[in-house]
């Protein structure tokens, strides 16, 4: 992989056959890199692949992280729901895997639905989005869980 298309590209272990890199900006406290597949813009996308790497400021523990996300995803679409999918590691990492759904965004009027993997690492929060505009089938979201417990990202700058 090369590190002409981002810093947080070259972190990752990983990057998915047919997606590019759609937008990425970096701070010095967080990164953020979505790629979406070949075809496809930024206006108008049916998957979304999203990392995102901040400085765990307030000492966050992995279930902080989940419950700051599913707040916000609650207040975006009060009618979605979330659920544990499973905990695990990388390597001495622990790690969490979450799934937000909401059955009709309001906003493009298509149902959205996140897998999400959390990890903090070496002072990094780590999280790794994979949205659908759509409702994955079970093949599809099989296919994307395995992909995440895989990736690896090195939030090291």
């Amino acid at each position: 992989m090369s590190c002409s298309i981002g810093i947080i590209c070259c972190m990752l272990s990983t990057q998915p056959a047919g997606y590019k890199v759609a937008f990425q900006n970096e701070s010095h406290i967080s990164s953020i890199l979505e790629m979406i597949p070949e075809g496809e813009s930024l206006d108008d996308w049916t998957e979304m692949l999203t990392v995102q790497i901040m400085s765990n400021l307030r000492g966050m523990k992995l279930n902080d992280v989940q419950a700051t996300m599913k707040a916000g995803w609650t207040k975006m679409f009060p009618q979605g729901s979330t659920q544990a999918v499973e905990q695990g590691h990388d390597g001495s990492t622990k790690t969490l895997f979450w799934m937000h759904r909401c059955p009709l965004n309001q906003h493009t009027g298509k149902p959205e639905n996140t897998l999400m993997k959390a990890l903090i690492h070496s002072g990094s929060i780590v999280i790794v989005q994979k949205a659908f505009k759509f409702e994955p089938s079970t093949e599809t979201l099989s296919f994307w869980l395995d992909f995440l417990r895989k990736l690896r990202v090195n939030p090291k700058r």
